[in-house]
């Protein structure tokens, strides 16, 4: 009898064929959908890593221990002497797991125009290598990136240019305090302009070559404040982080910072949005114990007078219970087949596609990241997994009741109930 109780199984499902394709399909479409979202939630948590940490943040940074969070001009790599910054690139990127490193300088002054001045954050890059770590050099609106043609060229958010009255090719003051406490000054061209949807750095952040930076402030070749570092895979920064900090801590002080620590809001907004992923999985399972407790429990007092005749003739309270458990995982395997065949083409659309959230979108920001016009979804095998198998323990444990009080009959009774 135990061998053929899948058999038995399967041909009980499709004795009211009605109301079991209702229930696959149900649960299917619901874990199509649950599919769906998954790969939604992983996409808009990506998406926001990515534009959070590669438009000027990097997903590492490098700085003297202490450099937080006041930012003293003093407190470089290295301190007075400085550091060989070459050297220090080459021990960062010998690690297989960084794809590129870059130094920088951080000051801050006020940059005057003909008539307006405006307090600004100024921010000293090497282009080249800043263009391989992050991402600002393709939000040029007008003009051009920084480039060797224009030693004293430098971009500027579109908002702060609109304060001060330039445009691309206007002439502009910077005047800012020098790392030797006197005062740095000197006249630059404007040479791009940029726009990331970032108020504050559209309204106050200047870029401009390291070397001119260094030179404005007083600072030596040598002596950068932050090395930032982009990795293939930004899901391993904080263990690169640890180990990057016990390198390079071998030649010189310093502290090495993953982007959850460098940015808790993002951190706890890709934290929060796992947490509604779950939620919505533990929605959709409660109510797949409701489909399936009911579908189990009807099938069950439709024969009980067949379970009944089965008891009489030997059939044992546990094969009764294996009999309805088995039918419950039936059931749930085949709407999970369908399921995965209606989700997807949603999951190949989302992720070649992506959502079109419409000319608002470049407005809209979660957890001071904007989020792009374009939502694309990415592959969660983790969440998928975890839903189906969920989904497979909800099945057998809604239909453990009615497979219970099946057990319980007593043949003579079912037979005169029928």
């Amino acid at each position: 009898m135990s061998r053929r109780l899948p058999q038995l199984a399967w041909r009980n499902l499709w004795r009211n064929p009605r109301r079991t394709s209702i229930t696959m399909a149900a649960i299917a479409l619901g874990y199509a959908m649950l599919l769906f979202v998954a790969c939604l939630m992983e996409g808009l948590r990506q998406q926001m890593i990515e534009n959070g940490t590669n438009l000027v943040f990097s997903q590492i940074q490098v700085h003297a221990p202490g450099y937080y969070p006041n930012r003293s001009l003093q407190k470089t790599l290295g301190a007075g002497p400085g550091t060989d910054v070459s050297a220090m690139l080459a021990a960062v990127t010998a690690d297989h797991r960084v794809y590129a490193a870059t130094p920088r300088v951080y000051g801050h002054g006020l940059a005057s125009a003909a008539h307006q001045s405006g307090g600004v954050e100024l921010m000293g890059v090497a282009p080249d290598q800043e263009q391989q770590v992050t991402v600002l050099h393709t939000r040029i609106v007008k003009g051009s990136y920084l480039n060797e043609r224009m030693p004293k060229g430098i971009v500027m958010g579109d908002r702060l240019a609109t304060t001060i009255g330039v445009g691309v090719g206007s002439e502009i003051a910077l005047l800012a305090q020098a790392a030797d406490g006197s005062m740095g000054d000197d006249l630059y061209a404007v040479a791009g302009i940029f726009h990331t949807g970032i108020e504050p750095m559209d309204r106050g952040l200047v870029l401009m070559s390291l070397s001119s930076l260094q030179e404005l402030l007083h600072l030596a070749p040598g002596r950068i404040h932050e090395v930032g570092i982009k990795l293939h895979d930004a899901t391993e920064a904080v263990a690169v982080a640890g180990t990057l900090e016990a390198e390079l801590g071998k030649t010189l002080p310093v502290r090495v910072r993953a982007w959850p620590e460098l940015a808790p809001e993002l951190a706890a907004y890709v934290q929060f949005n796992r947490s509604v992923t779950v939620m919505l999985f533990f929605i959709f399972f409660l109510l797949a114990v409701m489909g399936i407790m009911n579908t189990m429990l009807m099938a069950v007092f439709e024969r009980t007078r067949e379970l009944g005749m089965l008891m009489g003739l030997g059939m044992r309270p546990v094969q009764v219970v294996g009999l309805v458990l088995a039918e419950a995982t039936g059931l749930a395997v085949v709407s999970l087949v369908l399921g995965v065949a209606l989700g997807a083409p949603l999951l190949w659309y989302l992720q070649v596609h992506g959502l079109e959230l419409g000319g608002v979108a470049n407005e809209i920001s979660v957890a001071g990241v904007p989020v792009g016009h374009l939502w694309y979804g990415r592959q969660d095998f983790s969440a998928y997994s975890q839903a189906a198998l969920g989904l497979a323990i909800t099945a057998v444990v809604s239909a453990l009741y009615p497979a219970l009080r099946a057990a319980h009959y007593r043949p003579t009774e079912a037979l005169r109930k029928a």
